[in-house]
C-alpha cells in the first residue's frame, strides 16, 4: 500500500490524541478533574462550568481523531481529509483555551503548545498524504 509510513504516523498521533481528549473530556464530566480546573478560570467566559468544554473536548477533539486514526489505519480514501480536519479542530481548541481561559498561571502551557504542535503536525501529515494520492490519482488517469 502507498504511503504506508504517513498513514502510520497520522493514525498513531490521532490515536494519541483520541485516547487523552476523550479520557480528559469524561473525567472532567465526572469531575475527577474538579480540582485541576477551578471555576475562576471560566469567569467572562461563556461557560458557567466545564460541562460544554468536556463535551467539546470529547466529542469533537476526541471523535474527530478517533475518526481519523480508523480511517487512517484502514486505509480509508477519506483518511486524509479526516485527519486534516482533525489536526485543524485540535488546533482551534487549543486557541479558544488559551484566549478564553483565565489559567492561574496564564497560559499557554507546556501541554497547550504541546498538543497545539501535534494539530499541525498531523494537519501537515495529512496535507502531504492528500496531495501524494492527488498526484497518483492525476498520474494513474494520464
Amino acid at each position: 500500500m502507498k504511503h504506508q509510513k504517513l498513514r502510520i504516523a497520522i493514525g498513531v498521533l490521532t490515536s494519541f490524541i483520541a485516547l487523552t481528549a476523550i479520557g480528559g473530556g469524561i473525567a472532567m464530566l465526572v469531575g475527577a478533574e474538579g480540582d485541576r480546573f477551578p471555576l475562576e478560570w471560566l469567569q467572562n467566559t461563556p461557560f458557567k462550568d466545564y460541562f460544554i468544554p468536556a463535551l467539546l473536548l470529547t466529542i469533537a477533539v476526541g471523535g474527530s481523531s478517533l475518526l481519523a486514526s480508523v480511517t487512517a489505519f484502514a486505509g480509508h480514501k477519506l483518511s486524509a481529509i479526516s485527519a486534516m480536519m482533525a489536526g485543524l479542530i485540535m488546533v482551534g481548541f487549543i486557541v479558544v483555551e488559551v484566549s478564553i481561559l483565565k489559567q492561574d498561571p496564564p497560559g499557554p502551557t507546556a501541554i497547550e503548545f504541546m498538543y497545539f504542535g501535534l494539530g499541525l503536525m498531523i494537519f501537515g501529515l495529512a496535507a502531504s498524504l492528500w496531495m501524494a494520492e492527488c498526484r497518483n490519482e492525476r498520474d494513474s488517469v494520464a
